[in-house]
């Protein structure tokens, strides 16, 4: 296949995953057809079954590269002079208000409730998410800004409890509710964690 065939190829994988991510989170999993994400994306039913063999595969696709996606968002940077930490806390709270934590909210329960057909071992965005958020702590702890008699992996437990949270908040009263609703709980969680000024500890 030439380069051109390969990129195409990768556009319309990409067209697709970008289509079902929107309808899935727009109508549910059930209520979604692989008819409809195709024509999305501009592309025939055979061809989205030619790069994903199924609607399941599909789904976990999508669920993948949203997650890929959300922890680039968490893993940029630091701007110039900005703790890391600071910077790291800052992007999980506007993490809250980004879209793709609640498409990825709503394709993650849609691939629990599909426990039994899908192999969720493949879906590797929590542990990433866990590393990520341990690794931010542990390096803060070393810098001498967070306290170290905390776990850095206890932390990342509590940092993904939110995200579930997000999820049962989300379902109820919508994304925009369930983000004004937990970035506070964001922002104590953290200041629990920082040194106090008074007992170093």
């Amino acid at each position: 296949m030439s380069g051109t065939g390969r990129r195409s190829g990768d556009e319309t994988r990409d067209r697709l995953i970008d289509s079902a991510r929107a309808i899935f989170s727009r109508r549910g999993y059930h209520g979604t057809t692989t008819a409809e994400i195709a024509a999305s994306a501009g592309c025939s039913e055979p061809t989205l079954f030619k790069h994903f063999g199924s609607k399941q595969a599909l789904l976990m696709a999508a669920l993948h590269e949203t997650g890929a996606s959300t922890i680039a968002f968490l893993d940029e940077p630091a701007p110039p002079g900005v703790d890391p930490f600071e910077a790291f806390v800052e992007r999980a709270r506007s993490l809250l208000f980004n879209p793709l934590l609640g498409q990825m909210s709503r394709l993650r329960n849609f691939a629990l409730a599909l426990s039994d057909e899908v192999d969720l071992t493949e879906f590797t965005g929590v542990t990433a998410l866990y590393e990520l958020v341990a690794t931010a702590v542990a390096a803060a702890q070393d810098r001498g800004v967070l306290r170290k008699d905390v776990s850095p992996e206890h932390v990342a437990q509590l940092a993904f409890s939110i995200s579930l949270l997000f999820a049962f908040y989300a379902t109820i009263d919508g994304d925009d509710a369930a983000a004004r609703r937990l970035s506070p709980l964001v922002d104590t969680l953290f200041t629990m964690l920082r040194v106090s000024e008074r007992n170093d500890r």
